[in-house]
């Protein structure tokens, strides 16, 4: 298996290391700093704002669960450039490139393996899966 420092610079991993623990730092911060979107119970006798506030609320859980998600590919990949391992696509073992990484701190996938799970995965709509509820959509129909 090829190290990923052989191709980036310290001064490379420094920048995409420190754009990483700052977009962590920034949903953290956020998380602690949350609102709260819903309202007095004696504001809600109008099923009209209730509904309001339910889809509010639904929104905030939706964005908490997408930045958690992320965090935790924040953390993977502060994981990898500790092992020495960052930046290498996770299927073919190449090398992703320093502005696709800059662009998107958290890629596992090169270029060419991105596109093509894209493409299977528009093309396999039956079998795609949620990334809020981890299930199929066949799953998901047979409520």
């Amino acid at each position: 298996m090829k190290r990923a420092n052989s191709y980036l610079s310290d001064k490379q991993i420094a920048a995409l290391k420190d754009a990483l623990l700052a977009d962590k730092e920034r949903i953290l911060n956020k998380n602690s700093e949350k609102e709260q979107y819903c309202m007095d119970k004696n504001e809600l006798l109008d099923p009209l704002d209730e509904a309001v506030a339910n889809v509010q609320t639904s929104q905030e859980i939706r964005f908490r669960n997408r930045e958690n998600f992320y965090v935790k590919k924040i953390n993977k990949a502060l994981q990898k450039i500790e092992k020495g391992e960052y930046g290498l696509c996770d299927e073919c073992d190449i090398e992703i490139g320093y502005d696709r990484l800059m662009a998107r701190n958290t890629a596992e996938l090169c270029i060419a393996c991105k596109e093509e799970a894209e493409h299977e995965e528009k093309s396999n709509v039956y079998l795609k899966r949620s990334k809020s509820l981890g299930k199929t959509i066949a799953e998901i129909g047979k409520r």
